[in-house]
């Protein structure tokens, strides 16, 4: 993956992961991949802030999505399209952007992002 191709995910994911009128609750959640239970349906992130790391488990909601971006194979579509895979296909390593909220002490994922496959 070249140096322009990570760029432009990356510019893909800021904007689809800070909609308009995100709700107080809500917050995106970007880190490394430290674990994924599957059966659990939780993903555990290493996430950076103001110098410091500290993880985060991220639970997935009941239907939620994971997502990861590829080039479309269309004739003529230029881009960019969403493929939905399991859980079970994230790796750790990787890079991802999770849509949360706050359900009492959890983090509960609506849908995740791969932002960059390691």
């Amino acid at each position: 993956m070249t140096v322009g191709t990570l760029l432009v995910l990356l510019a893909i994911v800021t904007v689809g992961t800070f909609p308009a009128g995100v709700a107080a609750d809500e917050e995106p959640i970007s880190g490394t991949v430290k674990s994924v239970d599957s059966a659990a349906q939780t993903l555990t992130l290493e996430v950076a802030s103001k110098g410091k790391t500290r993880d985060v488990v991220v639970h997935m909601k009941p239907g939620a999505k994971v997502v990861r971006f590829a080039r479309s194979t269309e004739p003529g579509k230029a881009g960019f399209i969403e493929q939905e895979v399991p859980l079970s296909a994230v790796k750790v390593g990787w890079i991802v952007s999770a849509t949360t909220k706050h359900e009492g002490n959890r983090e509960v994922a609506e849908q995740i992002k791969i932002v960059v496959e390691r």
